[in-house]
């Protein structure tokens, strides 16, 4: 058997995995899943060898202590699911690591969200008169104004934020589909005053940078809304940037946006997949259909 370590297995499935065309979100998946595995089984930065089924269980365990939510954790177990069949296939391991490893089951149930008043709290939290506050709060506007996924607000280029018109191209969509979506007002000032102090790094394309100039990762765009959660004081609310999408596409129904805008906002494939937000906002709807209901009108 083989003697290759976490890090060095790792980049040999990545390769294995571009050599098979595999779509750039699937390899964004992948990498970012086998990245929190070694964060877990290596604080201190050392690579460590290729995990055991107990260690997988840990690491499992970890996610759910830490109060992630059962979707984030399937995929991410699923990458590495791929990754340990990988490692059996090229007889780099004898036994495939999630051999016996359960996945937890997702239950059937509504996602998460958070209330209007916790996002303003979140709002209000997030803005700072400084570089990073006015970054962090374009981040956190942007999650809430357009619904985006994390990997695809990380992925947004200078190029793809048009304040004149409005819009962001999203590239990065899931399928490595593009969609243009539109923002508000109050997003579009966000995000010319993170402009105006964001500076242009030699060759620095990305839209949101770290200081050095840099691309944020996924991993630094999670830590900053966990921070900012702990400075708005919810009184232990968890909320994620998944959440923030969540949030972004019941308060749009409930503020009488329809289903069939919002699913290619959203970049949904199947419009079951958006109807999920049409029944969470239930009493929204309600109160829409109040307003608008065309026998009352005709009658009135």
């Amino acid at each position: 058997m083989s003697t290759l370590n976490l890090d060095e297995s790792t980049a040999a499935f990545g390769l294995y995995c571009r050599s098979k065309g595999l779509a750039e979100r699937t390899l964004q998946t992948y990498s970012y899943a086998l990245q929190c595995l070694r964060d877990h089984l290596s604080p201190n930065g050392t690579s460590p060898p290729i995990p055991a089924a107990q260690e997988l269980r840990g690491f499992i365990a970890a996610m759910l202590e830490r109060g992630l939510a059962r979707g984030t954790i399937r995929i991410r177990m699923r990458a590495i699911r791929a990754f340990s069949n990988y490692l059996k296939r090229e007889g780099i391991v004898a036994t495939s690591p999630m051999q016996g490893v359960q996945i937890p089951k997702v239950p059937a149930s509504y996602p998460e969200i958070i209330t209007k008043e916790q996002a303003r709290k979140l709002l209000r939290a997030a803005r700072r008169n400084t570089w990073t506050g006015k970054r962090n709060a374009a981040m956190l506007s942007t999650f809430l104004d357009t619904g985006l996924r994390l990997s695809e607000l990380v992925g947004l280029n200078l190029e793809d934020v048009d304040l004149r018109t409005l819009t962001i191209r999203v590239r990065s969509g899931k399928g490595d589909k593009e969609r243009h979506v539109y923002m508000g007002r109050a997003l579009a000032r966000a995000l010319r005053r993170w402009l105006d102090v964001r500076g242009f790094p030699e060759g620095g394309t990305p839209f949101f940078l770290t200081r050095d100039g840099n691309r944020l990762d996924l991993r630094n765009v999670e830590r900053i809304v966990e921070r900012i959660v702990q400075r708005a004081r919810l009184g232990g609310v968890h909320i994620t940037p998944h959440i923030l999408r969540h949030t972004f596409a019941t308060h749009y129904i409930q503020n009488g946006g329809d289903p069939f805008s919002l699913q290619r906002i959203l970049g949904h494939s199947d419009i079951k997949t958006t109807m999920i937000y049409v029944n969470l906002a239930g009493v929204g709807l309600r109160e829409a259909h109040a307003k608008a209901s065309p026998v009352d009108r005709l009658l009135s």
